[in-house]
């Protein structure tokens, strides 16, 4: 039975060309399902940390068992809108990533919150008093949040109830969503490998379809003595179904092996190149539940396109097979040559060639959306990002780096990468400064308003649009990194470039409560502006200098501090005198170190010291070769600034900074001399201001003391803050002494307020005791600030310092740290979509080189069918060029008009996909942008694609001999004779 055996598994180079299409096809599809699961794969690995068992319901809908419910309320105290939260009595505790979290415990009628730092009191909320007091800070809840019980706050208007449940499946909100995104994001992912199945499934059907009609038309005189010796419809439509069976498998055996080389071959260029990439080219369980299906759904296509390619020559007349073609299958052909003639490729190719560049156009459209997602803020500045974080979101750096940066004259943005989950839809959401946001990505509000409260959002256009959310709208969102309940206000909608508008904005302190990102920190800034080549200097600044001693040796003992993120050397230059000394210091990243420097044989006298932007003059004093600071030298009285008559308080006397004993005190017509500790008590008699005199050694000093009837005794204050000369990164110290000078005990509210502080402490100080408080400073831009401290008695003191810019800082920061181009987000993004750029190169290169396979073979078969015209031309003298010529003008009309027809049908196709919820991936909708350059660009690769398939495949007939092309083929008869 040779003719069965010719029909099913007979090997032409057509069919080469076939299997080698669909190999290409396939390793298409295996590239794409080895590099998007490894992709999934390993942003799920960087999350599997932030697991939880526990969602978020406020829609009252939620599946699982309810562990808790809040009540959450806004509202507004001292003109602040604030968020209170109604907890219930006896709140169960919750297990978050090995860590019990207990809930703050409710106060009926009172509102804690542990960003209040003030002392308890009592303020009227809408038409109720409620007392407002502080509370310990705890996770799960903001810490701006205002606890109270639940009834409380369900008394507040529009109060509303979100659940925590514990869910056996995949919470819609989850309370900690970083995996559940990634899980999500990694399920779209596979849907869009899905689609892609669908799209090389009509190539592998066109191509299958070319090359069996090509043997179908080849064997029409074969099959009509097949027919008319016995043989039925349905076993030649078997045989050439097993055909096509045979060429699906083997192209698809081979383009498995083809898809695993290229892969691995695309992965060790990237790490050649130098490109960041971690993704692994393996084949695992996931990447056969993709495709295996695939192939069967190949092999179920190819069968089918090939009976359908051989059912007209299988179940028609036999004696019309030996005839011309009849008339209906040139319809087409005539109809469009009338209006565009074409010499030897007939428009037969034109279904074909569309079908395959319209998969062609839909994946460039595709690859052009990433592009055009990522390509603004790849190209927005550059990134500071902390070098040894693994990716960026467990990157840590100041905030205050922004600031430094603007004072440099760049734009700088601080930014917090969010993943969330909001109702089964992954989010990106990001925690900015959207004033510093807005000046460097350029984005604009759309509808609305901009956010100016910590519980406000917006909210991107094309967010909305896929997410129905809109201005007005309060949302409520899980913690990304760090397990939060937040509730947020989107006040409006805004509009940027590529993915810019598919991204939710919060603000920094919110960002913060959702992440693990603490402090004042944020785990990026964005930048441009700053000349990176300009980092030539090292990131230490000196932030104090101090004269003392070490060992009995004179000296400055140097504070400095690294603002960088890596360790870095400096030379420290210490001027005292007429005298310089140079100190090397190393210091490891955004740490301080102190060095000492020594100065010998020093004579007593006052000298200016300067040590990088500390400058101060300093006093000697020889008697114990102490150096001590200027400010503090000379003669200095202590006294109250109020007393009331007949008050008796302690005058300290003070010499280079240190009790003065034996020193004459007289005030008021009294005179008296200090004890070993400085101090003489004096008696104020008479109401007025009196005057106090201190005398020592040919030395004098003086002042004032106001005294009248009822006057309050309060202590004596003195303010200093420390280092002397603090960065824009640096936390001051503010310490503030309060000593009792009288002889009874003294009660005082004590307030010290400064930039960003306002505290108040009671004291209760004994006589002669001397309570010490100490006030962190927050980080402040450069210019002077005033630390006061002061009691309603009228104890006031006060320091001034000054915050240094240091007009280096912007430059040195260029290398500081992993200061990279590509606007920083680049980076974020491979934490998403995993070595974009890796990804993007191989689904590049399998897909120009399988539609040129597929188009060729669209071609070959158009060829073919005139290669008995081509025969008469070469054997008639024509010469192959002129062939060439009449194919490559054809090939031209035909992929011009199937290039238009792709592109119409390519995009219409998107659009649908888009409209019902398809296309996106991690949370970023795939939406292309067809502007005039894209359409051209897409247009020009569809009719270079056409050209380039049929000069190759006018190769194979213009090549042979003439004869040949002449003569159809014959196989075996049943009988095994040759005709």
């Amino acid at each position: 039975m040779g003719y069965r055996r010719a029909l099913s598994f007979g090997w032409a180079r057509r069919d080469t060309l076939a299997v080698v299409v669909i190999a290409l096809t396939v390793s298409f599809l295996v590239g794409a399902a080895v590099l998007g699961v490894a992709l999934g794969s390993q942003t799920t690995a960087i999350a599997a940390q932030f697991e939880t068992p526990y969602g978020i319901d406020d829609t009252g809908r939620g599946d699982g068992a309810a562990i808790i419910e809040l009540t959450v309320a806004e509202t507004t105290i001292d003109g602040e809108q604030v968020t209170v939260v109604g907890v219930p009595r006896g709140a169960p505790s919750i297990t978050v990533r090995g860590q019990t979290v207990e809930f703050p415990p409710p106060d009926p009628g009172v509102l804690a919150s542990a960003d209040y730092q003030g002392a308890g009191r009592r303020v009227s909320v809408g038409d109720r008093t409620v007392r407002v007091q502080p509370r310990e800070s705890r996770p799960v809840l903001p810490d701006a949040w205002y606890v109270t019980d639940s009834e409380t706050a369900a008394a507040f208007e529009g109060s509303s109830a979100v659940t925590i449940r514990k869910t056996e499946t995949r919470a819609e909100t989850p309370l900690l969503s970083a995996l559940e995104f990634f899980v999500r994001g990694a399920a779209e992912l596979v849907r869009l490998l899905q689609l892609a199945t669908l799209a090389a499934g009509v190539l592998v059907a066109v191509t299958i379809y070319s090359v069996v009609q090509i043997t179908v038309r080849e064997r029409r005189p074969d099959i009509a003595v097949l027919r008319s010796t016995g043989a039925t419809p349905f076993q030649i439509l078997r045989l050439f179904t097993v055909r096509a069976l045979t060429l699906t498998a083997v192209g698809t055996a081979a383009g498995y092996g083809f898809g695993l080389i290229l892969v691995r071959a695309v992965v060790n260029v990237a790490v050649y190149r130098g490109l960041p990439t971690t993704l692994s080219a393996q084949v695992t369980e996931s990447v056969l539940a993709v495709l295996l299906p695939a192939v069967a759904f190949f092999l179920l296509v190819g069968g089918l396109a090939g009976l359908l390619a051989a059912s007209r020559g299988a179940t028609g007349d036999p004696a019309a097979l030996t005839g011309p073609e009849r008339p209906d299958a040139r319809r087409l052909r005539d109809r469009l040559g009338r209006l565009v003639g074409t010499r030897l490729v007939e428009w037969d190719a034109l279904v074909p060639t569309a079908a395959t560049l319209s998969v062609f156009m839909a994946a460039l459209l595709l690859l052009t959306a990433v592009a055009g997602a990522v390509g603004p803020l790849a190209d927005t500045g550059e990134t500071i990002t902390q070098p040894d974080a693994p990716h960026p979101i467990a990157s840590s750096v100041p905030a205050a780096y922004a600031d430094a940066l603007r004072a440099q004259g760049a734009t700088a943005s601080p930014e917090i990468l969010l993943f969330e989950v909001y109702e089964g839809q992954p989010i990106v959401a990001r925690g900015v400064n959207f004033t510093a946001y807005r000046a460097l990505s350029g984005v604009e509000v759309a509808r609305g308003e901009a956010p100016d409260a910590e519980n406000e959002a917006l909210v991107g256009a094309d967010l909305a649009r896929s997410t129905g959310l809109s201005p007005g709208d309060t949302i409520v969102l899980g913690g990304s990194t760090d397990a939060s309940v937040m509730r947020l206000e989107l006040t409006g909608t805004f509009s940027g470039e590529g993915i810019q508008d598919d991204q939710l904005l919060v603000s920094l302190s919110a960002a913060r409560e959702m992440s693990t990102t603490g402090g004042d920190s944020v785990q990026f800034v964005r930048t441009d502006g700053l000349d990176a080549d300009a980092a030539g200097t090292s990131t230490i600044v000196v932030t104090s200098a101090r004269v003392g001693t070490e060992n009995g040796t004179p000296g400055v003992a140097v504070g400095v501090t690294n603002l960088g993120l890596s360790e870095a050397t400096r030379e420290v230059e210490v001027r005292l005198g007429d005298r310089t000394r140079t100190a090397e210091v190393t210091v490891d990243g955004r740490r301080s170190e102190r060095a000492f420097v020594s100065f010998e044989n020093l004579s007593d006298g006052t000298y200016p010291l300067v040590v990088g932007d500390v400058r101060k003059n300093v006093t000697v004093d020889g008697d114990s070769l102490v150096a001590l600071d200027a400010d503090s030298a000379g003669l200095v009285v202590e006294a109250p600034a109020r007393a009331p008559v007949d008050g008796t308080p302690a005058v300290r006397v003070l010499r280079n900074g240190r009790p003065v004993a034996g020193a004459t005190v007289s005030a008021d017509g009294q005179t008296t001399t200090t004890d070993e500790n400085g101090d003489a008590r004096i008696t104020l008699r008479t109401a007025g201001n009196a005057t106090v005199v201190a005398e020592h050694e040919g030395r004098s000093a003086r002042t004032n003391v106001t005294v009248a009837p009822g006057a309050e005794r309060a202590p004596i204050l003195d303010v200093t803050v420390s280092p002397d000369a603090p960065s824009i990164f640096t936390r001051p110290e503010a310490t503030v002494a309060a000593r009792n000078p009288w002889e009874e005990a003294v009660e005082a509210n004590l307030s010290v307020t400064g930039p960003g502080v306002e505290r108040t402490e009671s004291l209760a100080l004994e006589p002669g005791e001397t309570a010490r408080l100490a006030v962190e400073i927050p980080q402040r831009p450069a210019g002077s600030y005033a630390v006061t401290a002061s009691t309603a008695a009228g104890a006031r003191a006060s320091s001034t310092y000054t915050v240094s810019g240091d007009a280096r800082l912007g430059a040195a920061l260029a290398q500081s740290g992993q200061f990279s181009g590509g606007g920083g987000i680049t980076q974020a993004i491979q934490v998403a979509f995993g070595n974009i750029e890796v990804l993007v190169l191989a689904v590049v290169s399998l897909l120009g080189v399988m539609t040129v396979g597929s188009t060729t073979a669209a071609f070959t078969r158009a060829v073919h069918t005139a290669k008995r015209e081509i025969g008469i031309r070469r054997a008639t003298g024509a010469d192959p060029r002129s062939v060439f010529a009449d194919v490559f003008v054809d090939a031209l009309k035909i992929g011009t008009t199937a290039a238009v027809l792709s592109m119409a049908v390519a995009y219409l196709l998107v659009r649908a996909l888009l409209a019902v919820g398809e296309l996106r991936v991690f949370g970023l909708v795939l939406e292309p942008s067809l502007s005039p350059g894209i359409a051209l660009g897409a247009l020009a690769c569809g009719v270079a694609l056409s050209l380039v398939s049929a000069m190759l495949a006018a190769v194979a007939v213009v090549r042979r001999d003439p004869a040949t092309l002449l003569v159809d083929r014959h196989i075996p008869t049943p009988s095994g004779s040759d005709e």
